[in-house]
């Protein structure tokens, strides 16, 4: 079922003449992605038994067709964060994952795989009535990363909404540049959007912005980019996007992050394409809500739920509230199976999210910030990531992050800077604490060499180590 339901999705046989993958000197054709992922699939339909999983772990072409290999073997995919090799190991051991695919290439982990049977692929599976395609763990900013499961409807669900909101792309003219993970939910579901709409895509060799890779995309005439507010933020520090990166770009997919549209039309000055706001997360396999340039949802929102979705706001108690802040919860077919080792949660389910967000009358949502996010401090209700933001747009401050020193209220916070190369940091402090509202709210302000983050530039929310003075 999961072999036929991603065949169709992706029809990778139809046109078998266009361009599906660039890659440095590689291209390659939908018909030689579609050959090459089918003789690899054969090869995982032989060596892994259906009961286990499949990590990978390839970059760039050989990236997407190990993916597409995968899923037409029948098999779940597993994408394990790698911090340490034992890391690994017990992951792949505790996800049913023997082997590592990289260019075609089954590697093993050396492991026993656990018998929990709520850690196997088929847990809950006649419960549910689709398959599991796809095992993620949650990026763990704030907390451990749990094993997302989610299923051949959940995806394909997912990908088909978006695929209705977002505007067209032509296959004759569009290219989309490729800067994310294929490992996260937010470049996986990407891959398959654009195999699904025969637009090629463009991969890249590193994520950060460059002056070789802004060459890369004039010269391929990159028009879609998917990327999230961070990246925007690097690009702005060297290059205007739309002029001198990415010239040639006429549609920006903006995800993971919340940005306000004065932050956003600032980090965008020189674009003159469309942008499509978008919220998801990865329990609900990509995207809940997009708001398309055309949209006329309110300023700072991210638009109205996907088709099939259904998004509201309620309080502690669960009750649904509108036109004031709330947690965020999401029911609908792309919400997904549990989390590797839990039941499985009961189709229809809804899920709480520890997002916080408010819906206006007409029921566009407003992300507002996270739980983790929020610090009470006298009297007022601070998000830390509109402080960051602040003062990421100070001067020489290349970064930022807020962090309250303890849970109770009214505790002050220590500030996180990193700074561009080169700046003077006589009177960089005085600045920052100019941009901090409210007054009083940071305690020290610490210059760091580097600001941590997850693989789609999501701020880890943990205390950095100083860097060495100037």
């Amino acid at each position: 079922m999961i072999a036929a339901a991603f065949a169709d999705l992706l029809r990778l046989a139809d046109d078998p003449q266009r361009v599906a993958v660039i890659d440095g000197d590689v291209t390659l054709t939908r018909g030689e992605l579609h050959d090459r992922a089918r003789a690899r699939a054969a090869q995982i339909e032989r060596t892994v038994p259906e009961d286990e999983r499949v990590a990978l772990s390839g970059t760039g072409h050989e990236a997407v067709v190990d993916l597409v290999a995968v899923l037409l073997a029948g098999r779940s995919l597993v994408m394990l964060p790698r911090p340490t090799p034992e890391r690994t190991r017990e992951l792949a051991a505790r996800s049913r994952c023997r082997v590592d695919l990289a260019a075609g290439v089954l590697e093993p982990f050396d492991v026993e795989p656990s018998t929990d049977p709520r850690h196997r692929p088929g847990d809950g599976i006649a419960d549910t009535g689709s398959p599991e395609a796809l095992l993620l763990f949650t990026s763990g900013t704030t907390s451990e990363p749990k094993g997302v499961r989610l299923s051949v409807r959940n995806v394909a669900c997912n990908v088909t909404a978006v695929d209705q909101v977002v505007e067209p792309w032509d296959p004759d003219s569009d290219v989309l540049g490729f800067i994310l993970d294929p490992t996260h939910s937010y470049g996986f579901s990407m891959v398959l959007l654009a195999l699904m709409r025969s637009v090629p895509l463009l991969m890249t060799s590193g994520t950060l912005p460059s002056r070789p890779l802004a060459e890369l995309l004039d010269r391929h005439r990159v028009t879609v980019l998917p990327c999230v507010p961070y990246y925007l933020r690097l690009v702005a520090r060297r290059f205007t996007l739309g002029q001198d990166f990415a010239p040639h770009l006429r549609t920006l997919l903006l995800a993971g992050g919340g940005v306000s549209d004065a932050a956003l039309a600032e980090l965008t000055s020189g674009f003159a394409g469309g942008t499509h706001l978008m919220y998801g997360l990865t329990e609900a396999t990509a995207r809940v809500a997009v708001r398309p340039p055309s949209s006329a949802a309110p300023a700072d929102s991210v638009g109205l739920p996907l088709p099939g979705t259904t998004v509201d706001v309620v309080d502690e108690d669960g009750h649904v509230v509108t036109g004031r802040e709330g947690r965020i919860r999401v029911t609908g077919p792309s919400v997904f199976l549990g989390y590797l080792g839990d039941p499985v949660r009961e189709p229809g389910t809804p899920l709480v999210t520890t997002d916080l967000g408010r819906l206006d009358e007409r029921g566009h949502l407003t992300v507002t910030g996270r739980l983790a996010e929020m610090i009470n401090f006298r009297g007022n209700r601070v998000s830390a990531v509109a402080v960051e933001a602040d003062v990421a747009r100070v001067d020489g401050v290349a970064g930022a992050l807020l962090l309250a020193d303890d849970t109770v209220e009214d505790a002050q916070c220590s500030l996180f800077v990193e700074l561009a190369p080169g700046v003077e940091r006589d009177g960089l402090t005085r600045r920052i604490l100019a941009a901090v509202e409210p007054r009083g709210l940071v305690r020290e302000v610490t210059v760091v060499e580097r600001l941590e983050t997850t693989r789609t530039g999501k701020l880890v929310r943990r205390r950095p180590a100083p860097a060495p003075e100037a």
